[in-house]
């Protein structure tokens, strides 16, 4: 294939006449076609920057679906913590369905406030990695 002047695959022989042959020139014209619209498309195209308003919206979604995260995975973890602590037969048999439930929706709503509050730092680590434009910055 030849584009301005530089072959980019080898040029088959002339006493080559097997079909990979004609499928070879028939990529060819494609191949080119492709890299005209494709080059077309990217001069017609203009680069939208974002506005103060929109950077900032997207940074309030970011930093509200980190926190979100990190409820998330404080809820994971003190259910896990849960799970070490024996259960209570002296007032039950121990499958009391309607304390695991309210242990649950507290867990839920600790945890929920604990990340709002600051919870253990993930939250803003993550907020920082995906708002953060300098790669060369050291934590």
């Amino acid at each position: 294939m030849q584009i301005d002047g530089t072959y980019l695959m080898p040029r088959t022989s002339s006493t080559n006449t097997a079909p990979e042959t004609a499928q070879v020139i028939k990529d060819d014209s494609s191949f080119k076609a492709q890299l005209e619209a494709a080059s077309n498309k990217l001069n017609n195209t203009t680069i939208k920057t974002m506005t103060p308003e929109e950077i900032a919206q997207r940074n309030k979604d970011i930093k509200d679906a980190s926190v979100q995260l990190e409820a998330i995975m404080l809820k994971l973890m003190y259910n896990e913590m849960w799970k070490t602590v024996p259960k209570n037969t002296l007032f039950s048999d121990g499958n009391d369905n309607a304390m695991e439930i309210y242990r649950d929706m507290y867990n839920e709503e600790l945890t929920k406030r604990a990340a709002e509050g600051g919870g253990i730092g993930l939250a803003d680590f993550i907020y920082r990695q995906l708002t953060e434009t300098d790669p060369h910055k050291l934590y």
